[in-house]
């Protein structure tokens, strides 16, 4: 049987460092997926300032659970070796901030052919897989619109071409493309690593507090319950209400079911939805565990 613990990515609470760690705090949530502080991307931090950043979570008693990299989400058209290069600032933010995971995607591919990009993909994450591996780092995959990667099938592709990759499963990114949340669970199952946490519909684009969507969520947490015994990471992310960093991580307009005062509101929201779906499904929370 898994073990349930929470995670988030608390730049949809706050913008700074300190806003993020008091909704950790708030909602008794130990780890973060750090991916925008004080209106920065990750990879633009100095080294400095990813030194301060993890004085300032080992304070908190909170650790990185995975470092919420961009890396991948990059036209397949442009060349590798620049992506390269933010990938081993990747490698280095993950070393300093004391994580083995990196979150990142599989690359758009507007102008080039699904089968070319199919090939180039597999080249550039088995390249990125096996230094991160070097490093002691997994690299996470996350199923995201508009990339390789963007349906269960080929999500299956990718965990079954490069090994070394551990697998990300978002249920609302799978819903709003069209795909079975269910399907694409199954494709991530034999690699996943950790789940994140967004529910929504996809006739209206519409993203939903887990539970309340077509992401079958309790389903696919029973699911990974059956298969596993060891501790599974939910990160939260919300993505209930407009917040700094949006427009320059998603493509889709951000609507939602519920009005929230503000960004701390709609946080602490997603994570009752997200207590309340597992106590309906039978789980109990104890030493910040969620099991049966």
């Amino acid at each position: 049987m898994a073990e349930f613990f929470f995670s988030a990515f608390a730049d949809e609470a706050a913008d700074d460092l300190a806003g993020q760690i008091a909704a950790l705090k708030r909602n008794g949530i130990g780890y973060i997926e750090p991916r925008f502080i004080d209106k920065k991307g990750i990879l633009t931090l100095t080294e400095e300032e990813l030194f301060d950043m993890k004085k300032q979570l080992d304070a908190a008693d909170i650790k990185v659970g995975s470092l919420g990299s961009p890396i991948g989400k990059y036209p397949i058209e442009d060349p590798f070796e620049i992506h390269l290069e933010d990938f081993k600032k990747a490698l280095r933010a993950a070393k300093i901030l004391g994580t083995d995971k990196i979150r990142m995607f599989s690359f758009f591919h507007k102008e080039t052919s699904l089968a070319d990009a199919r090939a180039e993909v597999i080249h550039r994450l088995s390249v990125m897989a096996e230094m991160a591996k070097a490093e002691g780092i997994t690299l996470c995959h996350e199923n995201e619109s508009h990339i390789y990667g963007e349906q269960p099938t080929e999500v299956k592709d990718i965990l079954e071409s490069v090994p070394a990759l551990g697998g990300i499963f978002d249920a609302a990114n799978f819903v709003m493309e069209g795909a079975n949340a269910m399907e694409g669970a199954r494709a991530t199952l034999p690699s996943l690593r950790y789940i994140h946490i967004k529910d929504a519909h996809h006739a209206s684009q519409t993203i939903l507090p887990a539970g309340e969507g077509e992401g079958q969520i309790l389903d696919v947490l029973d699911l990974v319950n059956e298969t596993y015994d060891r501790p599974i990471m939910l990160t939260l992310e919300p993505h209930l209400n407009q917040f700094t960093a949006f427009a320059s991580i998603d493509t889709h307009e951000l609507k939602g079911k519920y009005s929230f005062k503000d960004n701390t509101e709609s946080f602490d929201f997603a994570v009752k939805a997200l207590e309340a779906l597992l106590t309906k499904g039978g789980y109990k929370k104890e030493n910040g565990r969620w099991k049966k």
